[in-house]
Formats: structure tokens, C-alpha cells, sequence
């Protein structure tokens, strides 16, 4: 009876409860705090935001510090470690992290001079299947020109000069064990390509590997165009501890040698030749192997018994 005497009544209450739910609903969000001034943002990685073109004074490594003070903040260096911090949230920590510049070089690509730049990222006291990270940038010159003084970044490195291009870059790239992603430097893969050469480690249960990884720069893009084996053995297989005699003839220990051509490119690219060398799991191990590069996929193929990809597994 009351219910239909008074339907504005319950209109109303209606109302109130939608109110009301609302206001749960806006309490129940993201509760992810929002990190307050000078507490690192929730990544390993770059953590500023990505810039394509600074205007930058001073000299050549001046310039250099200039952008990885954009990149990483104000404790960035050119010519030694710096220590930093992250938010990991899979253990709600800080956790420390060192950062560097690990490689760095200018080149001559199809005719433009660029600078390669790599910086390493080793988390501290690291798991052992954590991987390191590493950032690859290509940056170049750009024609000087004046700034005018209300643009964005004018004046926000010094004087306003010669604008430094982004061309490429890969970021977060993950290599390595234990925190740390190995060692990177820079190699000539032809005429007018070049390529950042990672080394990095690797482990299987037992087994132990070594393998080099090219990021390759080619039309203003960094690829991944090969990966290949440095060493490979399984000689911490746990059973071959308690039992050596019983694995002696499954036991494998090979390394490899990669050499660049210097004729014949194929798309600017030189043959690789790589030597193997050791005992693999089927027996001596004593061969040369030839790489051509692939235009239709951009890489080196590498064949997996090359890899010794079959060897430990049961």
C-alpha cells in the first residue's frame, strides 16, 4: 500500500543507495600510493620521460652527461658507476641498483657520424635468475639553429646549443644472471653497420653457458640480428658428482669463436664465422661454421646444432 502512495519516496532512496555505492566504489580503486618527490618510481629502467630532441651546450662529453642527467637524474655519470634505488613491488622494498655507462663510441652509419651509447643496470643483491638490464641508445647531431627562449627546454642544460637527436633506442633489455647483465661493446658488422656486442652469462640445472648477443643498427633502428654461444658445458651436473664414472661419456665442454669477414656483405652485413671447439655430447667437438645474413628477417640465421641446443637434455 505504501509503495504505491509514495513512489518519489522510493525514487529517493534509490538515489541515496547509487550515492552511496558510488562512494564505495571510488574508495575501493588503485590504492597503489603515488611516490612522493624523490622516491624512485616502481622500474628498473629508464624512468624519465622519453625525449627525442634536447638542445645542449657545451662540449661532446659534456653534451653526453647532459642527456643521461635527463634519462636517469642528477647522479648520473659519464665516467663512473652511480648508485640508485627502485621500488620493487613484487617484495614491497627499495632495493639497490648501480648503473653505468658501459659502452660508448662514434661511428660513421651511411654517411652520418652517430653516438652509441649503452648504460648497464646491475640489481644488487640479486637472486641468481635475475637478469641485468641494459639501455642501447643512438643518438646524432642535429643542425644548430637558434632556440627561442620560451621553448620548452631552452636554457634547461645551459645555453641553449646544437640540438642532440634520438635517433634509436632499446630499452630494459634483460641479459645476465645474477643482477648483472655482463659486458657490452661495440663492434663493426660491415661497411656502415654497427652493433652493440652483449656478453652475457647463462645457467641451466648443471649446465653452464656464455653467449654474445648483436643489436645491430641499421635505418636508424636497433635490432637484435644474432645470438650466439661463447661456451657451453654441463660440467656441474649434479649426478656426475656423486657418480663421475657414469656420466663421463655424456659430458660436454665446447667453446666458440666468432670471427667478422671483411668482404662479400650481404644488405652491409659481413659473414660470421664461427669455430667450435671441445667435446660436445656427441663426441669431439671441431668445426667451422659460416654465417650469412638474411635480408627477409633481418638476422644472422644460426642453425641449433650450432647452439648445441640437444646436448643435456634427457
Amino acid at each position: 500500500m505504501m509503495r504505491r502512495s509514495d513512489p518519489p519516496l522510493q525514487r529517493r532512496c534509490r538515489y541515496t543507495a547509487a550515492l552511496l555505492l558510488a562512494a564505495l566504489l571510488a574508495g575501493c580503486g588503485d590504492r597503489t600510493p603515488t611516490p612522493g618527490p624523490g622516491k624512485p618510481r616502481r622500474v628498473l629502467d629508464s624512468t624519465a620521460e622519453v625525449v627525442d630532441t634536447l638542445h645542449l651546450g657545451g662540449s661532446h662529453e659534456q653534451r653526453l652527461l647532459a642527456f643521461l642527467r635527463s634519462r636517469y637524474g642528477a647522479a648520473a655519470r659519464l665516467d663512473a658507476p652511480w648508485q640508485d634505488q627502485w621500488d620493487d613491488t613484487d617484495v614491497q622494498a627499495l632495493r639497490p641498483v648501480t648503473r653505468q655507462v658501459c659502452a660508448r663510441g662514434t661511428v660513421d652509419t651511411d654517411g652520418h657520424l652517430q653516438h652509441l651509447l649503452a648504460v648497464c643496470q646491475a640489481l644488487d643483491q640479486a637472486a641468481s635468475v635475475e637478469p641485468g638490464r641494459v639501455d642501447l641508445y643512438v643518438l646524432r647531431d642535429g643542425e644548430e639553429h637558434a632556440l627561442d627562449k620560451d621553448h620548452p627546454v631552452a636554457g634547461l642544460f645551459g645555453p641553449p646549443g646544437r640540438p642532440l637527436l634520438v635517433i634509436a633506442q632499446r630499452l630494459h633489455g634483460e641479459y645476465g644472471r645474477h643482477g648483472a647483465p655482463g659486458t657490452v661493446q661495440i663492434d663493426r658488422l660491415g661497411p656502415q653497420r654497427h652493433a652493440f656486442r652483449i656478453t652475457h652469462d647463462g645457467s641451466g640445472r648443471g649446465h653452464a653457458q656464455r653467449s654474445r648477443t648483436y643489436v645491430a643498427v641499421h635505418n636508424d633502428r636497433l635490432r637484435e640480428v644474432a645470438l650466439l654461444r661463447e661456451h657451453v658445458d654441463n660440467l656441474a651436473t649434479p649426478h656426475c658428482d656423486d657418480a663421475p664414472d657414469d656420466c663421463a661419456d655424456a659430458a660436454f665442454n665446447v667453446d666458440f669463436t666468432t670471427t667478422v669477414g671483411d668482404s662479400d656483405a650481404v644488405d652491409g652485413y659481413w659473414p660470421l664465422t664461427v669455430r667450435s671447439t671441445g667435446q660436445d655430447c656427441t663426441g669431439p667437438a671441431h668445426a667451422y661454421d659460416h654465417l650469412i645474413f638474411d635480408p627477409r628477417t633481418r638476422t644472422y640465421p644460426v642453425p641449433g646444432d650450432l647452439q648445441r641446443e640437444g646436448c643435456g637434455e634427457d
